[in-house]
């Protein structure tokens, strides 16, 4: 009686590990299957923030000659708007508006997957959440700025313009943006509002961008050390 006891014993045992193994077997595939495919959304992440770097130095670099712009109108509607060869330059400068183009797909796959817990450093994940909210509050402040210039300054300079397009010989950051050719001196107090109103804007925008830039550097080198801790 003990014997057969004992068997059944060692029997129930020997099923319950084997239950046990194989669900810890099943368990720990699905896991690494989940980390591999958390791997290769970071490796795409880490590509896609290297564009979004391009980009953003090439915005902020366009709102600093918003800056410019605005500084050298203002100084002109000072000085009583005289006689300037370069301030269709400078006045075109201030309808300079950009707009950020960034691939959030790889992030928002890790937040809907719910496996962003998979990543092993927390000043990675904090970081990542910090720069896409920092991406959403650049995308409406832009906005913000193309309204006004397109429902406000566009409207305001055509009654002093007899023209509004890309020149090559006059390269208003990268001939991107189109130079206005003056048919008569706009009002030197309401074009004294846009100058340091644009001015202001692009000051704040090309600061969110150089942070922007910074973040970038820092969040894909922060990826590079998770893939090699995952490796």
């Amino acid at each position: 009686m003990k014997n057969i006891l004992a068997r059944g014993g060692v029997e129930f045992i020997a099923v319950f590990l084997g239950i046990a193994l194989s669900l810890w077997v099943d368990e720990y595939q699905k896991s690494k299957e989940a980390r591999e495919l958390n791997n290769q959304i970071l490796k795409r992440l880490h590509d896609n923030l290297e564009a979004d770097s391009i980009d953003g130095i090439w915005n902020y670099k366009a709102h600093e000659k918003v800056v410019v712009g605005g500084k050298k109108v203002f100084e002109w509607c000072e000085d009583g708007q005289k006689h300037s060869d370069s301030i269709e330059f400078f006045i075109s400068c201030l309808a300079i508006v950009t707009t950020f183009i960034n691939n959030s797909e790889e992030y928002s796959a890790l937040k809907s997957s719910g496996r962003m817990e998979l990543i092993n450093d927390d000043s990675l994940v904090k970081s990542l959440h910090n720069y896409y909210t920092k991406v959403s509050n650049i995308k409406y402040v832009e906005n913000n700025a193309w309204q006004q210039v397109s429902n406000q300054f566009h409207p305001f300079m055509s009654n002093y313009s007899s023209f509004y397009d890309v020149e090559k010989d006059k390269n208003i950051y990268a001939n991107e943006f189109g130079v206005f050719k003056l048919s008569s001196n706009p009002p030197k107090d309401k074009l004294s509002y846009y100058a340091t109103r644009l001015k202001w804007e692009s000051e704040y925008i090309a600061l969110i961008y150089r942070e922007l830039v910074m973040d970038v550097a820092v969040i894909r080198k922060l990826i590079r050390k998770e893939l090699k801790y995952a490796t």
